[in-house]
């Protein structure tokens, strides 16, 4: 099984809703519509020719749509705020044999699919930065394990669509301690990063300064002081192939009385020369803070692992 981030956002006429008509009939597709005005094909090999006599190529998009994407494959779509999780089906249209207005919404080409809405709280960090890539399809490419979790949360959301977990705090460790730490780190959404630094350096003695939390202010995630009167900056980088963050391009922002943290899911991220005053916070160290600590995983993520194991 792969899994695969999708978009569907051809160049529909004003008033034809191509996601929603997907979405209702249980179909995924995109367009190249065009081709089909005169031309009607019955297989794949027949809109391959009427694709290339209209546009002279054979896009991408529609090679993996109904070609590359199998049976039971995966495709997860993120739209207005919500998650879908689509399995894919056998079953392929073209032109006027999805619709007779597809013109309008400018389908060309649909897959079957079974969709189903997944709230954001069983959304992984892996899931979540997949779906943001540019392409119209790609591939997220996933571990076992976490192909098992999106499985498992495809059966009981189909059952059950108010399903939820039980939350054992002690199997919750357990699950935590047998991952490998790529695997930890990709269950979390870059939100859910940031939380644990701030949880992890205010269980050291800071504490955090609601109003430097902004996006507006982006060279640093957020600040925080301590009791000896002391400032400390902290910048977070995570996601498949996070930047690296080497601790020289920080000292100038060193004084006296200001420290800077880093984190990055990359560990290989501090490259170059220790710095004092920067303090790179190293996978193992957090990793081990996190298994003792599960107090400190918001409720979505404590939901993620205690079905991740």
């Amino acid at each position: 099984m792969k899994t695969w981030k999708f978009t569907i956002k051809p160049d529909s006429k004003t008033g034809f809703n191509a996601f929603n008509f997907c979405k209702d009939n249980g179909y995924i597709g995109n367009g190249w519509s065009g081709a089909y005005e005169t031309d009607t094909p019955t297989n794949l090999i027949e809109a391959k020719a009427s694709i290339r006599k209209r546009y002279n190529k054979w896009p991408y998009q529609l090679k993996h749509l109904l070609e590359t994407v199998k049976k039971d494959d995966h495709l997860w779509i993120h739209k207005g705020g919500k998650y879908y999780l689509c399995v894919a089906e056998d079953e392929i249209r073209f032109g006027s044999d999805i619709t007779d207005d597809f013109i309008n919404y400018d389908l060309g080409h649909v897959r079957r699919v079974k969709w189903l809405e997944v709230p954001e709280k069983f959304i992984s960090g892996a899931i979540q930065r997949g779906t943001i890539a540019r392409r119209m399809i790609q591939t997220i490419k996933l571990s076992d394990k976490e192909k098992k979790y999106s499985s498992l949360l495809h059966k009981k959301l189909t059952e059950d669509p108010e399903w939820m977990p039980v939350i054992d705090h002690d199997i919750l460790k357990e699950n935590i301690s047998k991952l490998y730490v790529p695997e930890l780190f990709s269950m979390m959404s870059p939100d859910d990063v940031e939380d644990l630094v701030a949880s992890y350096l205010q269980d050291k003695g800071w504490f955090l300064v609601k109003s430097t939390c902004f996006r507006s202010k982006p060279f640093f995630e957020f600040s925080m002081l301590n009791k000896q009167g002391k400032t400390c900056y902290i910048q977070v980088k995570s996601g498949k192939n996070p930047d690296s963050l080497p601790p020289e391009n920080y000292k100038k922002h060193v004084t006296a009385n200001s420290t800077i943290y880093l984190f990055s899911t990359n560990k290989n991220a501090y490259h170059g020369d220790a710095v004092e005053g920067v303090m790179p916070i190293t996978h193992n160290e957090f990793s081990e803070w996190i298994i003792n600590n599960p107090w400190a995983l918001t409720l979505s993520l404590k939901t993620r692992l205690s079905m991740f194991c």
